[in-house]
């Protein structure tokens, strides 16, 4: 039973402290970089719905969709948006940015704006996760451990 312990805690806890850690940064980490422009506007013309669990995901499901992104009233581009569009967005004109050099859509939002609480959450996760794994193995490591008695000479028998 002890084995099973720790085979649990060596190759089933990693795997989920990874995917935990991968929905706390993909719910809160949808960052905008600094000094992004508003002035784009997308618009949703398909999305694919992802599976629940996914390494860059975590546990949650999520959209990929196509976007028609364009600078009010200019010309427009085909991009990919992840995560923050849904279906309901299809046709619906949403402001948008981009980060990495114009490679990465995200949302222009005021309420997707947590890149530090993102950090924290994420460093908070991880940090627990350990926490928790070292407690499990501390539990493991302590449990079924032979008493030693003393004998009345005093000797450890």
């Amino acid at each position: 039973m002890k084995l099973l312990g720790f085979l649990f805690v060596f190759f089933v806890m990693p795997p989920l402290g990874y995917l935990t850690a991968a929905t706390v940064w993909t719910h809160l980490g949808d960052q905008i970089e600094a000094g992004g422009t508003s002035t784009l506007v997308g618009v949703a013309r398909s999305c694919e719905r992802q599976d629940p669990i996914t390494l860059t995901g975590g546990f949650k499901a999520w959209y990929i969709c196509q976007v028609d992104v364009s600078a009010r009233g200019g010309p427009s581009r085909t991009m990919e948006s992840r995560g923050f569009l849904t279906p309901d967005h299809i046709g619906v004109p949403v402001p948008v940015a981009t980060t990495h050099n114009g490679r990465n859509l995200v949302a222009d939002s005021d309420t997707k704006r947590y890149p530090n609480l993102a950090g924290l959450a994420l460093a908070g996760t991880v940090i627990g996760w350990i926490l928790l794994m070292a407690a499990m193995l501390w539990s493991l490591s302590r449990k079924h451990m032979p008493k030693k008695s003393v004998g009345r000479s005093g000797s450890i028998a």
